[in-house]
C-alpha cells in the first residue's frame, strides 16, 4: 500500500459516520442539563466543544453518586437511554457527552486519544462540583478509551480518579478495534497491518493502548458485560481482561449480540447493581 492509500484510510478511520437517531433520543436530550467543554492540546491544531448532558434522579441516593457514560465509535450519549433511565430510577445522577464528530459536539474527525480527554475533563469538571464520579461505564470503543483514560503515563495528562469501571461489549486492544473497524467498512482485514502502521506513525501507538498490559492498573472495581454471540467485538476480549483480572466481575449474556447491549434489561440491571454498593455508603462531603 502506497503512503496516500495508508493516510487515506487514516482519515478514514478518524471520521466516524452520522449516529442512528433512535426512538426517544430527542426527549431524553432535551430532559438533560446541557453544556460544553472545550478540549484542546490533544492533536495539534485540533479544538474540540465537546457537548455534556447531566440527568438528575427524583430522588438521589445518599451521597449524590454521579456515574459517567462513554458511548461508541459512530453513536451519542443518548444511545444510554435505558441504562440513564434505570441509574435515575435508583437514584444515580448521569452525566456522559458526545464525543468529538459525534451527536451535537464539534468537527467531524475523532480519536481515542481526544475521547479519552473529554471524558477526563468532564470528571474533573463533576469533581470540581463536589460530585465526583464513582464509576464510569464505557460501551464498545467507548470502554477502550475509558479505561486507558483512567490509567497513568498511557496517554498525555492525568487520569481520570474513577473507582470503579463498567465495560459493555467493549474491546481491550486498539487491535482488536481495528480488525472491527475494517469490517464496519468494508475494507479486507489485509489491511490493518497498514492501518496499524499508519496509527503508530500518528502517534496512536497500539502497543501501549491495550488494556490487558494495564489490567493491573485499571480501577479497582471491574465489571465487564459481554455477549456471548457479539459478533462485532468478540467475547474473547472480555475474557482476557478477565483472566489478566481476576478481580474482575464477568457478566455474560447469550441473547444480545452488540448493537442491543444497552438496551437489554439484564445488562442495565447488572450495571445498576454493580454501582449501587458503592454508592450507598457514600455522603455528602
Amino acid at each position: 500500500m502506497t503512503q496516500a492509500n495508508a493516510e487515506a484510510l487514516f482519515e478514514r478511520w478518524c471520521t466516524p459516520g452520522p449516529p442512528a437517531t433512535r426512538p426517544g433520543d430527542t426527549a431524553l436530550g432535551d430532559q438533560a442539563t446541557r453544556g460544553l467543554l472545550t478540549v484542546s492540546g490533544v492533536q495539534e491544531g485540533v479544538v474540540d466543544q465537546v457537548r455534556t448532558y447531566r440527568w438528575d434522579p427524583a430522588a438521589p441516593a445518599d451521597g449524590r453518586p454521579s456515574v459517567v457514560l462513554v458511548h461508541g465509535w459512530g453513536s451519542r450519549a443518548s444511545h444510554f437511554a435505558a441504562m440513564i433511565r434505570g441509574l435515575t430510577a435508583a437514584g444515580i445522577r448521569c452525566a456522559a457527552f458526545d464525543a468529538p464528530g459525534h451527536g451535537e459536539s464539534g468537527g467531524t474527525t475523532a480519536s481515542l486519544p481526544r475521547m479519552a480527554a473529554a471524558f477526563r475533563l468532564l470528571c474533573r469538571a463533576l469533581a470540581y462540583e463536589g460530585t465526583p464520579p464513582a464509576a464510569a461505564v464505557g460501551y464498545s470503543f467507548g470502554g477502550l478509551a475509558a479505561g486507558l483514560a483512567c490509567v497513568p503515563d498511557v496517554l498525555a495528562g492525568p487520569p481520570a480518579e474513577i473507582p470503579a469501571l463498567a465495560l459493555v461489549s467493549s474491546p481491550v486492544t486498539l487491535a482488536s478495534a481495528t480488525r472491527r473497524w475494517l469490517e464496519m467498512a468494508g475494507e479486507p482485514q489485509s489491511r490493518q497491518a497498514d492501518l496499524m502502521a499508519e496509527l503508530r506513525r500518528r502517534g496512536f501507538d497500539g502497543d501501549r493502548f491495550d488494556l490487558l498490559a494495564v489490567a493491573e492498573r485499571l480501577p479497582r472495581r471491574l465489571l465487564l458485560v459481554h455477549d456471548q454471540g457479539d459478533d462485532e467485538v468478540p467475547v474473547s476480549d472480555a475474557e482476557a481482561l478477565a483472566a489478566a483480572r481476576p478481580d474482575a466481575m464477568l457478566e455474560l449474556t447469550d441473547r444480545y449480540g452488540h448493537a442491543r447491549m444497552l438496551l437489554a434489561r439484564p445488562v442495565v440491571q447488572a450495571v445498576t447493581a454493580f454501582v449501587q454498593p458503592r454508592h450507598e455508603d457514600m455522603s455528602v462531603s
